[in-house]
């Protein structure tokens, strides 16, 4: 009778129902009416058997059996119950002492608000004093350098105005000489060549007897158009090309691929030639190159190489010769030869993992990375660690924490004529 009662209890509590029948009857059970087939094989419909008949058609044993499952079951169920109902209590305790707590921080802020606007037209004159003062001492550093600069610039124009003036002066005694007279008409003949008679190069144009270190236009082998030059008809016996001339920092080297095929600069200052005209100018014949380099201290030193070739641009413009070294500043230039030249925009060089233009901050004939960087930052002088290689440097003349003052490249066809020249000026009064 006590086992009647706890299914009663669990029953009316809905706290879980329970199954008190066979697997195949409660199958057949519900919609309370199933099929069943009579012996002779015909149909008909049977009724459900009713809880109590069916526990009074079950074994006692089997009963017993049940009934404590289901006692085992509901006091899991209890249990698991009571432990939801503790976690529900412990969010609940915690939800209520983070409200007591936000709570408690926003009577803070008030309490901190109502003070700072109390003291906000003090602070507030403090500090527009302090922004005034740091202005006004601003203003005055600004005022005080612009003065300066104006004094320097009133220094610069009067050594011009005194140049100019020794110039012109040197002008009209030289107009009153025979050499000057000389030198009018060898330049106005010069210019009145037709583009069929072009030179191809300075070492031409001082061969037909210009010696004036000037701009001239010339018309290398392998092409229809001209372009100018600066040619200098001293260094050497003359008849040099200058390719590469660097001395003030006037001019930004920092550049794209295209810019340094072309070239850019100006002739009479800072400039690079551009990629296509040294090919065009040593493509065809053997050249060679002289690097004439000078530091802060005026100290100046040269690296000569006999013979020195540029390739075209489908193979990247390639350090194709470079042998013959000779100089006083030793031969950094070796280490790139075969190398193609990089920009920042073009990475040709050997540096698997980076790209040498933009890491050293010019265009070169990289290989991993360079021993000389001619085209690197205006910098001068000694560099701290972050910013060695980035300078304009040659590792044989005062290495790569150090950013020289001045840099020329310069180049000439390799011919008896320019070899004779060169050994004219090696035994001329003036250098023995």
């Amino acid at each position: 009778m006590m086992h009647l009662l706890w299914i009663f209890v669990i029953i009316s509590d809905n706290v879980q129902v329970f199954s008190m029948m066979p697997p195949q009857i409660a199958h057949r059970s519900r919609n309370n009416r199933s099929d069943a087939v009579v012996r002779d094989g015909s149909w008909r419909q049977s009724t459900t058997p009713t809880t109590n008949s069916y526990l009074a058609d079950a074994a006692p044993s089997q009963l017993d059996y049940r009934l404590s499952r289901l006692e085992r079951a509901f006091a899991e169920r209890l249990e698991s119950l009571r432990i939801d109902i503790k976690e529900t209590n412990r969010r609940l305790q915690a939800l209520e002492w983070q409200g007591a707590d936000a709570h408690a921080k926003i009577d803070n802020i008030k309490n901190d608000l109502s003070t700072l606007s109390s003291a906000d037209g003090k602070k507030s004159c403090e500090l527009d004093q302090a922004k005034l003062q740091t202005k006004t001492e601003n203003l005055s550093k600004g005022i005080q350098l612009l003065v300066a600069n104006m004094r320097s610039l009133n220094v610069d124009i009067g050594a011009i105005r005194s140049n100019l003036s020794f110039l012109a002066d040197n002008t009209r005694e030289l107009r009153q000489t025979p050499e000057g007279s000389q030198l009018s008409e060898d330049i106005a003949s010069y210019h009145q060549l037709s583009k069929k008679d072009f030179p191809k190069n300075c070492n031409e144009i001082v061969s037909r007897g210009y010696k004036v270190s000037k701009i001239y236009n010339v018309k290398p082998d392998g092409t229809n158009s001209t372009f100018l030059v600066m040619c200098d008809m001293e260094t050497m016996g003359g008849g040099w090309t200058v390719i590469h001339n660097r001395f003030d920092g006037s001019e930004e080297f920092y550049r794209d691929w295209e810019e340094y095929k072309r070239g850019f600069g100006n002739l009479g200052g800072e400039f690079w030639l551009g990629l296509e005209n040294i090919y065009l100018l040593t493509g065809n014949e053997v050249n060679e190159l002289l690097v004439e380099l000078e530091d802060l201290e005026h100290r100046r030193t040269q690296a000569h190489y006999e013979t020195f070739s540029v390739g075209p641009e489908e193979r990247g413009y390639p350090l194709h010769v470079l042998e013959g070294y000779k100089g006083d500043a030793g031969d950094s230039l070796i280490y790139h030869a075969g190398s193609k030249f990089s920009a920042r925009d073009k990475d040709q060089d050997g540096w698997i993992e980076g790209n040498c233009a933009q890491a050293h901050g010019g265009a070169w004939w990289y290989r991993g990375c360079d021993t000389a960087n001619l085209n690197g930052r205006y910098l001068k002088g000694e560099l701290p660690d972050q910013y060695i290689y980035q300078g304009m440097y040659w590792a044989g003349f005062k290495g790569p924490k150090y950013s020289l003052l001045k840099a020329r490249m310069l180049i000439r066809p390799k011919n008896d004529e320019s070899e004779i020249r060169n050994l004219r000026s090696a035994i001329s009064p003036r250098n023995i």
